[in-house]
């Protein structure tokens, strides 16, 4: 008995419209094939590419711009984590944003570095973090001796930082720029439609996106682009490490789908999308529905929505599943192959009105505190003995385990961290929303 794939089957058939990962949303059927092949003769091997996997690489190099390109079938996490690994060794320092995705975290904990956390202002419109400012990196870079330095761009919710600065600023004091640019592989396709730059163009050391979640490729699909290639052969070896030795062609063949497809229609499909997106912003504005405003550096594919008492269930009685809901907002994602079959972006557009009507979802403002100061290395926090205990008893004790909800998987707590009174209220109030445990691991 299949339980699972019978889920899965009985989801798909009310999941009419999907607004959430992966980015081929079902729409590729020349993309899976009915072959699921292991490293026999002739497919190559990734771990030490010579023939077909090389020349896929390269063509995908060529397509961004990248000195060299890795695929990678363990999602964007595993090349975060190997890049971390290969540029920062114990003890150094890396400066990194509080929203940082858990990844992150655990390439800190392979490598034994410190995190010099990067303050960022919240923005209560949003109640999300907005991106890491230049001077503040100027700020930090003068204060401290830094190795490595680690952004997001974009974020979940599409905000971006201006790359080129932070790369200018960290370049010009020899510091290694490492990139989680998981939401923005599409970016290359629309620079002239006023999505953010990527970080490939910026001139960004190692720059790791997902495929998957914004391409035609197929869940845990990844890629990881270099511009040294002084770098090549430590990342290939870390790479080594952390991939499976059992790849699935599958994934490897979607990446070389949704390169190959998005340099044909990327751009065309990026086009038509934008006046889709353009539709639903403008009708938003008019129900007083608009969430983020324009004035941010930001990713438009990324759709929010207030959320309001019974939207959740209203879009699910029209097949819409959202990729986030959250008690004070919803996001859809919205990629190229909505462009492609545009029903559900039309189904969307349809129910404005009607989710304009619904009664305001009460809401608690949760504001974060400060960082918590990090007392020793996630990586010796990790390798200590840790003790559970209710959150009412966390104060005064350092963290031991990684706080990160998924979605999005962004940090709240890490390894290391001690706790003051008003991180454990935070903590309890994430609890009382139903988003964390009573229970966290200290030391």
């Amino acid at each position: 008995m299949m339980e699972l794939r019978k889920r899965m089957e009985q989801l798909a058939c009310r999941d009419k419209f999907p607004f959430h990962m992966p980015g081929h949303k079902g729409r590729f059927p020349s993309l899976i094939g009915n072959f699921d092949p292991t490293e026999l003769p002739g497919l190559d091997n990734l771990h030490c590419s010579r023939d077909v996997l090389r020349r896929a690489q390269y063509r995908v190099a060529d397509i961004y711009g990248a000195a060299k390109t890795y695929f990678l079938v363990n999602g964007s996490s595993v090349g975060i984590m190997a890049a971390i690994v290969t540029l920062a060794r114990p003890g150094d320092c890396v400066l990194v944003p509080r929203n940082s995705h858990k990844s992150v975290l655990a390439g800190l904990i392979h490598s034994g570095a410190m995190p010099l956390w990067i303050e960022q202002p919240l923005c209560p419109r949003l109640s999300h973090w907005l991106p890491p400012a230049v001077d503040e990196v100027k700020r930090l870079i003068t204060a401290y001796s830094v190795r490595a330095a680690v952004f997001t761009n974009p974020d979940y919710y599409g905000l971006a930082p201006d790359i080129a600065g932070l790369a200018a600023v960290c370049g010009g004091e020899k510091i290694a720029v490492i990139v989680d640019e998981a939401h923005g592989a599409h970016l290359t396709w629309g620079q002239d439609l006023g999505l953010p730059k990527s970080a490939v163009t910026a001139g960004c050391s190692v720059v790791v996106q997902s495929p998957h979640k914004t391409l035609p490729a197929l869940t845990q699909a990844a890629w990881m682009h270099i511009t040294d290639l002084g770098l090549a052969e430590g990342l290939q070896e870390t790479l080594n490490l952390f991939q499976t030795t059992s790849p699935s062609y599958l994934l490897l063949s979607s990446l070389e789908f949704a390169g190959a497809w998005a340099n044909s229609h990327g751009a065309a499909m990026l086009r038509r999308l934008n006046m889709l997106v353009a539709a639903l912003r403008h009708r938003s504005r008019q129900l007083d529905l608009e969430l983020c405003p324009p004035t941010y550096n930001r990713d438009w594919t990324k759709f929010l929505l207030p959320n309001r008492r019974g939207l959740v269930q209203l879009l699910h009685s029209q097949g819409i599943y959202p990729e986030l809901i959250q008690t004070d907002k919803v996001l859809f994602m919205l990629t190229m192959a909505d462009a492609l079959d545009p029903k559900g972006v039309a189904a969307l557009y349809r129910l404005l009105p009607l989710i304009a009507a619904l009664p305001p979802s009460p809401g608690v403002e949760v504001t974060p505190p400060p960082m918590p100061r990090q007392e020793i290395t996630p990586r010796e926090a990790w390798l200590r003995p840790g003790e559970m205990v209710p959150l009412h008893k966390a104060r005064g004790r350092i963290a031991r385990q990684v706080l990160a909800p998924y979605p999005p998987g962004t940090m709240v707590i890490g390894p290391g961290q001690r706790l003051e009174q008003e991180h454990v209220q935070y903590l309890q109030k994430l609890h009382a929303k139903k988003v964390i445990s009573q229970w966290l691991e200290v030391i």
